[in-house]
């Protein structure tokens, strides 16, 4: 099961802060492209919106991403 969005920890996986390189290209990518939309704008709005859509993604393809992301987030 995936940490809630509200986890800190979001947030820092989205900002860099947490350093992630997933075996499955597609998670890179979204964190890569998201990367490049907190540079562009980062206010606390897009901040949540950010964390919203990295959840979302890594939500649908939890069974894919969750030991990676157990890893990352402990």
């Amino acid at each position: 099961m995936l940490r809630s969005k509200s986890d800190p920890l979001w947030a820092a996986l989205v900002k860099g802060e947490l350093k992630a390189n997933f075996k499955t290209m597609s998670g890179n990518m979204i964190l890569s492209r998201i990367a490049r939309q907190l540079a562009k704008d980062n206010s606390a709005i897009n901040l949540t919106h950010c964390v919203n859509e990295a959840y979302d993604f890594f939500a649908r393809f939890e069974t894919i991403f969750q030991d990676e992301l157990n890893q990352i987030m402990r």
